[in-house]
């Protein structure tokens, strides 16, 4: 967390002076121009500075050149990540600037050209590209950057080059790429992912937002002050929720839109994945293979504790289908709190709502910090590369300058709050964005398999044993095989 802590710090006091607009435009990277003209420079150059002295230097070379090759990152056309690596122009909106000067940084150190082929958003497309590119021995793309669903079945399946075998690329020590995906997202001696801040999409991670107003209105505690005394536990948070009903209108109906105030509001798509910052579905050996865990007791009573609350407690508004929308918590304000994506924070700006945000809540006094789920674009690498040292060397300046310009722009964008800041926000963005962890299992598991079981528990009048006992062969053997496949890859 001390590598953010001062740069932080700097945000909160440069907002004033820092353009904010429009999202960014959907275009791919123009040719770069010979000068910019950037009116947020100086606090930019402060704030990188800041930044820089927390770090260990680019392993890249300083003298590398490559005469103005022109590199290729292929990735995806999503709401969410289309816009993370293509920025044609300074625009004064700041995470627009921050991924063109991080692209222009790359560019003017290594005398290349960075441009992005964004496809559209197919999974069968894009393992259909991945594969027969490989097939075909096609240099095409430099770096791919998919979704783990995508990613971790093509890697596993020989189509990605292996990240330890690459120069420059350090993700033990390198602050810019994440070291629990390269750990966790790998078998044996080989990895063939990387998350990192190459991909702004990563920092999309999960909170809890709460409505302040609420919260003083009806005499419940702070959360902050819950974080900060280290009580902000799952057990309190729905002692909090579990029973905070009131039918405001009367009608002895439990309205959704309004006229009803809940504890909390979610659909069963998205808050079954507040398990997966608990339970623990693998566990790595000494020599890094795994050891599937999910019918631990522990995880019995993560997943029986959280599905009592989500479906039996009267002050969650829980939906049985869909994803959890932003509109129940800022339109009808009828939810104390709610589970959503830090990128939710730009939507919220347009509603005159004042709300908190928190870290997803610790399981009990026994974890130590406090933990957030992956998310975002992985990064990866063509088995067939012609030359694997420049793809290394472009991916690791581009992380590099990513750590230095777009976090804290992405930062700063999501704490634009209604022309003010809130210094405790800040401060719980600090912890989430310190807090990433991955797990093989939920990772490497299919629609079938684990990473899905929270969602089916959900949905089951089974008790855990038995549902457990119904397809922990099958889930299992999923995982197992997969990481042999990894292990028995050659290159």
């Amino acid at each position: 967390m001390k590598r953010l802590h001062c740069l932080l710090l700097a945000l909160l006091t440069a907002l004033p002076l820092v353009a904010c607009g429009a999202e960014p435009a959907e275009k791919e990277t123009a040719d770069t121009p010979e000068t910019v003209v950037d009116e947020t420079a100086a606090e930019t150059e402060t704030e990188t500075e800041t930044e820089e002295e927390t770090m260990p230097p680019l392993s890249v070379p300083a003298d590398l050149d490559y005469g103005g090759y022109e590199a290729h990152i292929y990735s995806f056309q999503h709401s969410g990540y289309h816009w993370e690596h293509v920025a044609e122009e300074l625009t004064g909106e700041v995470l627009n600037d921050a991924i063109y000067n991080r692209n222009l940084a790359t560019s003017d150190l290594l005398n290349v050209k960075i441009t992005a082929v964004i496809n559209k958003w197919d999974n069968d497309n894009f393992r259909y590209m991945v594969r027969t590119s490989a097939m075909s021995g096609s240099d095409e793309y430099d770096i791919y950057t998919g979704n783990t669903y995508n990613s971790t079945y093509l890697s596993a399946n020989g189509y990605y080059y292996d990240v330890t075998k690459m120069p420059y690329i350090d993700p033990l020590n390198s602050p810019w790429w994440n070291k629990s995906a390269y750990e966790e997202l790998s078998i044996g001696d080989k990895a063939f992912l990387l998350m990192g801040d190459i991909c702004a999409s990563n920092y999309s991670l999960e909170a809890v937002f709460f409505n302040k107003e609420l919260i003083t209105n009806n005499d419940l505690e702070n959360p902050y002050t819950m974080v900060y005394e280290d009580r902000w536990l799952l057990d309190n948070m729905i002692e909090m929720t579990k029973d905070f009903y009131q039918d405001l209108n009367g009608n002895g109906v439990r309205d959704v839109e309004s006229g009803d105030v809940y504890g909390i509001y979610g659909a069963s798509h998205s808050v079954c994945n507040m398990a997966y910052y608990y339970l623990k579905i693998v566990e790595k050996t000494e020599d890094n293979y795994i050891k599937v865990n999910f019918g631990s007791e522990r995880n019995e009573e993560i997943l029986t504790k959280l599905k009592d609350w989500f479906t039996a407690s009267d002050g969650f508004l829980y939906e049985p289908d869909g994803w959890t929308d932003y509109v129940q918590f800022a339109e009808y304000e009828n939810c104390v709190f709610v589970m959503q994506s830090l990128q939710r924070c730009v939507a919220l700006r347009d509603y005159d709502l004042d709300y908190g945000i928190v870290p997803i809540p610790k399981y009990d006094e026994l974890q130590e910090d406090f933990t957030a789920v992956g998310t975002g674009l992985v990064v990866s690498f063509p088995v067939s590369a012609t030359d694997i040292e420049r793809s290394a060397a472009i991916a690791d300046t581009l992380s590099y300058y990513g750590r230095l310009y777009v976090l804290p722009a992405y930062v700063d964008n999501t704490l634009m709050y209604k022309g003010t800041r809130d210094e405790d926000a800040a401060k719980m963005i600090e912890i989430i964005l310190d807090s990433v962890f991955y797990d093989f299992g939920k990772e490497y598991s299919s629609f079938t398999g684990w990473s899905c079981a929270m969602l089916d528990f959900q949905r089951t009048n089974q008790g855990f044993a038995s549902f457990y006992e119904a397809r922990n062969q099958s889930a299992d053997k999923e995982l197992y095989d997969v990481a042999d496949k990894i292990l028995a890859l050659e290159q």
